[in-house]
């Protein structure tokens, strides 16, 4: 909780810090440079990025009830719970509770829903972890030379874990708790379809950004991840604030009304636009099933 804290505490710190010295016509002139072809990639790119996420909830579901939940439903399931999380925040409370809403339907008990959670919050710390490893491994300018390092440290990890997966270890017991855990292959794809993800995410904001200060892509990615990071552990809503704070704080000021127009717009497209729909498709189900079961 401290930790959590002292992040929103220094976001709004740095936020106050940097808009008080940048002139809204500035950014809203920014916003309508945009270019629009520019959008349309970071839409496309958006779209990548909830496929990828919606698949870790296939992936889990599957490993945990195989057969058990049909595909449209993980599909559905998926999406809807990672939108709404989203811009949310609090995954661990709204996700579970979420998952369970859907997933009951199909006969899936709390427990289970439980070990799903555990498998999807494993998949995305492994697209987080594989995204840094290939980042570091290719030396952004950010690591100034020492990049490779820990990232051959990361290779290292993932190769002595798909290595124990492979092995006879179909479940990973934790006191009283029990949770089947992925093979090495399904791992494996998870961890390729995590940097696909962060790619598209990634993708999602980078192009909304002004070409002349945005740089390579590769010196970009460190700093968005960093930033998603930084917006999990403050648990506020979609990590609003500590994302914006740290992004910000990367660009120059002279460059940060540009920077904000691209925030408040890849907020729209990546944030807001899956909401909607998530939310709008939530309600149909919600509509349905009382219908379906009107006592």
């Amino acid at each position: 909780m401290l930790v959590m804290a002292a992040i929103v505490g220094g976001a709004v710190f740095l936020l106050h810090r940097y808009i008080e010295r940048m002139a809204w016509q500035d950014v809203r002139e920014a916003i309508d440079r945009i270019p629009r072809w520019h959008v349309v990639g970071s839409i496309a790119a958006t779209l990548i990025s909830w496929i990828c996420l919606t698949a870790y909830d296939v992936f889990a579901v599957e490993t945990v009830v195989p057969g058990k939940v049909s595909m449209r439903m993980k599909i559905f399931s998926g999406f809807t719970t990672h939108a709404i999380c989203n811009a949310l925040g609090f995954h661990a409370i709204t996700g579970t509770a979420l998952r369970y809403r859907m997933l009951s339907t199909q006969g899936v008990g709390a427990a289970d829903v439980a070990r799903v959670v555990g498998l999807v919050g494993f998949a995305v710390g492994m697209g987080f972890a594989s995204t840094a490893c290939l980042a570091l491994m290719l030396e952004p300018s950010i690591a100034r030379g020492w990049g490779r390092w820990p990232g051959v440290a990361l290779l290292v990890a993932f190769v002595v874990l798909l290595r124990w997966l492979a092995g006879k270890h179909d479940e990973l017991k934790v006191w009283k708790f029990s949770m089947p855990v992925p093979s090495a292959r399904s791992a494996g794809a998870q961890m390729a379809i995590g940097v696909v993800e962060m790619i598209g995410a990634t993708g999602a904001m980078y192009l909304l950004l002004p070409t002349e200060i945005a740089g390579s892509f590769l010196d970009f990615a460190p700093i968005y991840v960093g930033a998603i990071l930084a917006g999990i552990v403050s648990n506020t809503p979609g990590g609003i604030g500590a994302f914006e704070a740290i992004t910000l704080a990367a660009f120059p000021q002279e460059q940060r009304a540009q920077v904000l127009a691209a925030l408040l717009a890849y907020r729209a497209i990546y944030g807001l636009g899956p909401l909607a729909v998530a939310s709008l498709a939530l309600a149909v189900f919600e509509v349905r099933r009382r219908v379906a079961s009107p006592a």
